[in-house]
């Protein structure tokens, strides 16, 4: 007969339980990072058509355009975009298929700057202050931007948001369950052993001790895992697509996959200690 050894239980199935749940937590948090700072970058700013007034020099030009660099809530990734006329009609034609300058028979449109702003989309009252302060300047006919598109960014970001916190609260939800249940399934088979250890005087904490101990190594481990197949992951994403690491990075994985070890240590010592207790406090029939 073999020997049970205190604290033992299968250790195969529980660990790949254990890993399989924190890999899903830690993949869900890396995508709710890289959302959170997507709608962070549409809601930080917007660009504004800066149009000019026709027959500007090139001094004039210049001088414009060194005027909006220096504007404190023009963005300093972004600089202001020249656009002439001549390209604006081009991108036009491409766009609707039709040579609009041929029926015309002359280009109606203007010189622009695409100005990107620092703003915040929900204060609405700033960006019209943004565009009465863009239009005094001197050689800008209009400024235009889109405030359709704006109400449209607004309700996604709240949409977005809504559905993140929604989506990671079943998935902890989730994986806390499965790990409970594969720690509860496991440490059955442990029943009897706990009882004849209560019934030869153990403490309590004497008892739950060892279970613990290999609890929090189990817990520790399956976040080890888990975090490696999320860094195989996420590196892979980013190396198939770069555009991925403006809105996630190493930092971003580093921090994910150390709360991910954090993570199941405490969901599995603390589901551990809860089924150590329940089965301390059943009577002897209740086991069977």
């Amino acid at each position: 007969m073999k020997k049970k050894i205190v604290g033992s239980y299968p250790y195969a199935n529980v660990l790949f339980s254990i890993s399989a749940a924190l890999f899903m937590i830690a993949l869900f948090s890396l995508f709710a990072v890289g959302t959170k700072r997507l709608a962070s970058k549409l809601s930080s700013g917007i660009e504004m058509q800066v149009i000019l007034e026709k027959g500007l020099s090139t001094s004039a030009h210049e001088a414009l355009e060194t005027k909006l660099i220096e504007l404190p809530f023009v963005s300093n990734n972004e600089p202001p975009q020249y656009i002439s006329k001549e390209t604006a009609a081009e991108i036009m034609i491409e766009n609707t298929g039709e040579d609009f300058i041929r029926f015309l028979g002359d280009n109606p449109l203007r010189d622009a700057y695409a100005v990107r702003v620092d703003v915040n989309l929900d204060d609405e009252e700033a960006l019209e202050d943004i565009k009465t302060q863009l239009e005094v300047l001197e050689g800008v006919y209009e400024v235009i931007y889109t405030k359709n598109i704006l109400q449209n960014v607004r309700g996604n970001i709240r949409t977005i948001g809504i559905v993140v916190m929604i989506l990671a609260l079943i998935f902890f939800t989730t994986a806390v369950i499965l790990i409970n249940n594969s720690i509860r399934l496991a440490l059955y088979s442990q029943r009897f052993l706990i009882r004849s250890m209560q019934l030869v005087g153990a403490t309590q904490i004497f008892i739950k001790q060892p279970f613990l101990i290999r609890g929090a190594i189990q817990g520790a481990i399956g976040g080890v895992i888990a975090s490696v197949f999320l860094s195989i992951v996420a590196f892979s994403a980013i190396t198939s697509m770069p555009e991925l690491i403006y809105l996630i990075d190493s930092s971003d994985i580093m921090l994910i996959c150390i709360l991910a070890v954090f993570l199941g240590t405490f969901v599995v010592v603390s589901s551990v200690y809860l089924s150590i207790s329940k089965y301390l406090k059943l009577k002897l029939d209740d086991l069977y």
